[in-house]
């Protein structure tokens, strides 16, 4: 039987089964990604010049590089996403597109603030670096279940929470690795928001950012942001930390 495909109303196509049902039931009502910022992300993609940079921060299954594409398809356009099934899905939802691999860059680090590797707290599109010490607590026998499970030795189960080891690196290091103006950052990282811009304070200052989009997940994460943004000399051009239709903030930083 043929892979089920779902087609949202502007156009974006993306295989079903890479979405989860809670999903499926917003798209009933708005059969867009994120209702409320669809429009704020359109528009703002169209001021863009034709040959700017665009930068997905947590792509996940790449609906937004793929929406970039249509819309402005002489941009640039750069696609971080840590967790390997997502970038897995990205790549086949880009060729459901008649995309290729070529049409974005695709990174592999987590953005946080500080270089190195942590632990990353697999929870599909809720997969993030962990907060705190807390949340990365493991009991030995889910680590010996981990284990055998990637040896072969034990079937894979998917419930609950998954802890992998992923390489990590700050905003200002992927600003040089990029080496141009970046006209547009868009940042959905599950609440590390504050924690990219904390490691992205020199391209912010210098303005190598112009410009941010960012989904926040919590009113103390998105206050946080406004003042990391304000401090860097950004003007706030949306500040809505509560939405109605879909589940995170919306902030809106411009230089």
């Amino acid at each position: 039987m043929a892979d089920l495909i779902h087609t949202f109303d502007n156009g974006v196509r993306v295989y079903d089964a890479h979405l989860l049902e809670e999903q499926r039931e917003r798209y009933k009502k708005h059969n867009v990604h994120e209702a409320e910022e669809e429009a704020l992300f359109v528009d703002l993609i169209r001021r863009l010049p034709p040959d700017g940079c665009f930068v997905d921060v947590g792509a996940a299954i790449g609906y937004y590089v793929i929406l970039v594409r249509k819309l402005s398809p002489s941009l640039t356009i750069h696609a971080v996403e840590p967790l390997e099934r997502h970038r897995t899905f990205l790549r086949e939802n880009l060729a459901l597109n008649s995309l290729t691999n070529t049409d974005s860059i695709i990174h592999s680090e987590g953005l946080t603030s500080s270089e190195g590797q942590v632990s990353f707290l697999d929870r599909g599109y809720g997969s993030r670096i962990p907060r705190d010490k807390k949340e990365t607590r493991v009991s030995l026998s889910t680590r010996w279940k981990h284990l055998l499970e990637q040896i072969g030795l034990r079937k894979p189960k998917h419930q609950g929470p998954r802890f992998l080891t992923i390489p990590t690196m700050t905003l200002d290091t992927l600003v040089r690795r990029i080496g141009r103006t970046i006209d547009l950052l868009q940042m959905d990282v599950q609440g590390l928001e504050a924690e990219v811009l904390k490691g992205g304070a020199e391209s912010m200052a210098a303005g190598d950012v112009k410009s941010f989009l960012i989904g926040t997940h919590g009113l103390t994460i998105h206050q946080e942001c406004l003042a990391r943004l304000r401090a860097s000399g950004y003007t706030i051009e949306v500040d809505q930390p509560d939405t109605k239709e879909q589940p995170d903030g919306i902030i809106v930083g411009r230089k």
